[in-house]
Parts: structure tokens; C-alpha cells; sequence
């Protein structure tokens, strides 16, 4: 009895015309290098080791002004919830860099 209700929708169904066929073109983009590079000092290995993976030097370069609590709680984000692959070891080195490095460019761009 069941077969009998099943043979006609299958029926049915091979009546229906098949979903179009996709076919995808290769495409590619070129990505502008990034000229900018992170200025010399201490803790500036530690951050191209971990913070380039994902953020280019001229997107840390921008960031605004923050204090050294502020920088910590940042660093401990992308671990925590983007599950960023931070050596936990080079966190202050990281966050003194970022500290140091928005001192410098406060300093040149003062009046």
C-alpha cells in the first residue's frame, strides 16, 4: 500500500525539471602590498610574529591612542574570542611595543 503512494509522487517528481547548472569562472584579485613597515624597537619581533598573521602594520599604525591597560584587554580579545595563535609569553612585549610605538607618533605629531 505504501509503495503504491510512493510510486506515483516519484513519478511526479521525475517530471520536474533539474535546478540550471552553475558553473563558476576562475577569478583573482591582487592585493596592494602594504609600504608601510613597523618602526624599530623593543617588542617589534613579537608583534610581527604575532599580530601580521592578521592585521597589516599600516592597520596597527592607525589605531587610536590607548593607555596600557586598554592595549591589554585588546591583545587578550583576539585570543580569547577571535582565538588568535598569540604566545601568551609575548603579550607585555607586544603591549609595550603598541604603547610605545603611539607615544612616538603622539610626540611627532605634537605642536
Amino acid at each position: 500500500m505504501r509503495a503504491a503512494a510512493i510510486i506515483p509522487a516519484l513519478l511526479l517528481l521525475s517530471g520536474c525539471q533539474r535546478a540550471p547548472e552553475v558553473t563558476f569562472a576562475d577569478a583573482s584579485i591582487t592585493l596592494p602590498t602594504d609600504p608601510v613597515d613597523l618602526p624599530e624597537g623593543p617588542g617589534r619581533d613579537a608583534v610581527l610574529a604575532n599580530c601580521t598573521a592578521c592585521h597589516s602594520p599600516s592597520t596597527m599604525l592607525q589605531q587610536p591612542t590607548v593607555p596600557r591597560a586598554k592595549w591589554e584587554s585588546i591583545v587578550g580579545k583576539m585570543i580569547t574570542l577571535y582565538k588568535a595563535p598569540v604566545d601568551e609569553a609575548a603579550i607585555p612585549e607586544i603591549v609595550d611595543y603598541m604603547v610605545a610605538v603611539q607615544a612616538d607618533r603622539s610626540e611627532e605629531t605634537a605642536p
